[in-house]
């Protein structure tokens, strides 16, 4: 392949060596400038020295949370509007894949896609354009149940920070329906109790506020 990673500073997030090393085969030396950190307080500081620089990264890492990964990667566009961030991901969660497809500024692509995509989703991303590889689309194809209106009701009172007693209470319902409701999104999101809470810690300064405002 003669294509190779176009001009600028890269920032690499990848805990495989193999991939880091194919990533650098990528560059070209005389045009581009690139480093590979392994924690997110890094890439945060080299974002605060230079914030225009295109992130390829995993989601993924041995060193960090998945969720605090995500999280980064939610927020990411609040502190430095002119990075480029390019998702390069084994995780196959299609409702991990839906809560970061929401978000245009993210270009995504699996693993699993050929090599042509990723050079297409770092030029979408530095171009402000959307991408999603053909992986990722068939991904996001799977049936994801979505949520009823009383089970949003109950994910937007437990990001604000409630308990389900205090949901219970607040909404009038039994203890016993709300915990049904909670165990109902659990299943749809295809997430066990772990995993659920982090993702509600997550979301927890980032979304809902505005929806438990209006219900």
């Amino acid at each position: 392949m003669n294509r190779k990673i176009g001009k600028g500073t890269f920032i690499f997030y990848e805990p495989h060596p193999w991939v880091r090393k194919g990533l650098q085969a990528l560059i070209d030396p005389v045009h581009t400038c690139s480093n590979s950190f392994e924690r997110l307080k890094e890439i945060e500081m080299a974002l605060n020295d230079n914030g225009k620089q295109t992130v390829i990264m995993e989601l993924y890492n041995h060193s960090e949370n998945l969720y605090d990964v995500i999280q980064f990667v939610l927020t990411v566009r609040i502190f430095w509007a002119d990075a480029a961030i390019v998702i390069f991901t084994d995780v196959t969660n299609p409702s991990i894949l839906a809560i970061l497809a929401a978000h245009p500024h993210l270009s995504l692509i699996s693993k699993r896609d050929k090599l042509d995509c990723l050079l297409n989703a770092i030029e979408a991303a530095n171009l402000k354009l959307i991408y999603r590889s053909p992986e990722i689309e068939r991904i996001q194809g799977q049936l994801i149940q979505p949520l009823s209106q009383s089970e949003w009701r109950i994910l937007a009172f437990m990001t604000g920070g409630a308990n389900s007693q205090r949901i219970a209470n607040a909404t009038q319902r039994s203890y016993k329906t709300v915990s049904t409701h909670k165990l109902n999104v659990m299943r749809k999101l295809k997430l066990n109790q772990a995993d659920f809470m982090r993702l509600v810690l997550v979301f927890r300064t980032r979304y809902f506020f505005d929806y438990i405002e209006s219900v």
